[in-house]
């Protein structure tokens, strides 16, 4: 059986990310487009987010006046940019998820209490956890809406242990220049997942979101993202194929496959 279940796919900044950088640009960018596409109600999208220390407070703020200007509402106006979830339960379940992460992280902007009264709709929430821990509720449950939390780390190996703490995910993004954190931080995290963007300098003009999955990538992952993969792509066309293998001389499997 082929499964695809949840993932607390992740977002991290690298060290070398500094102000007013492209590398930082592009990051924001894709946290906020991630968190509030589709109301956040994609497997693919952001919901941790992994900053050096010493710039947590300066991400919390670029996210939050980025996050303040979503506009929640009917989104077949012109000027709303993000519509309600899809239905009473996954309100519920919204509202539910963010008291949860409230036992290890602070609401920034949005929480449980901005949710609307009247239809399903629920504001862009951010929350900050300043003493991440691998038992925190962050890494163990999946909040399917506009929600994500801002942790700090200290060194990579704190950074790779928090990763892995969400048990397997989809993808998780590196938004870094710095080749020897980048090699250091893939290498360690690849395991527990089933791709990984890299987002640096040198792409961020043309960077594709974490949230695309393209055809000729794995879109699954290992663990509690469902330990397979969907038969998209190529992947998929063997499926319908009758495949064998030939096994003998090599002057003969040349000559059955035609090559002179």
């Amino acid at each position: 059986i082929n499964v695809e279940a949840d993932s607390l796919n992740a977002a991290i900044l690298g060290p070398d990310a500094t102000e007013g950088s492209e590398v930082l640009n592009l990051f924001v960018n894709d946290v906020v487009r991630e968190m509030t596409q589709k109301t956040g109600q994609k497997c693919t999208a952001i919901r941790r987010i992994y900053v050096p220390a010493a710039r947590v407070g300066d991400v919390v703020e670029l996210l939050r006046e980025r996050l303040s200007a979503v506009k929640v509402g009917d989104p077949s106006r012109d000027d709303v940019t993000m519509g309600p979830v899809s239905t009473a339960q996954q309100l519920r379940d919204v509202r539910e998820g963010i008291a949860k992460l409230e036992s290890c992280a602070k609401v920034v902007i949005g929480g449980a209490k901005a949710i609307a009264d009247k239809g399903f709709f629920v504001a862009p929430t951010l929350l900050q956890g300043d003493s991440p821990k691998a038992s925190d509720a962050v890494h163990l449950h999946e909040v399917f809406g506009p929600v994500a939390t801002v942790m700090p780390y200290g060194s990579n190996e704190e950074l790779v242990g928090l990763v892995a703490a969400g048990g397997g995910g989809l993808v998780t993004s590196v938004y870094a220049d710095d080749k020897e954190f980048i090699r250091s931080i893939v290498l360690a995290i690849a395991p527990f997942h089933g791709r990984l963007v890299l987002g640096s300098s040198k792409i961020a003009g043309q960077s594709l979101p974490p949230g695309m999955a393209l055809p000729q990538l794995v879109h699954g992952g290992p663990g509690r993202a469902g330990g397979g993969e969907e038969l998209g792509g190529r992947r998929g066309m063997t499926f319908y194929m009758q495949r064998t293998a030939l096994q003998g001389d090599r002057a003969l499997l040349e000559a059955i496959a035609g090559k002179k």
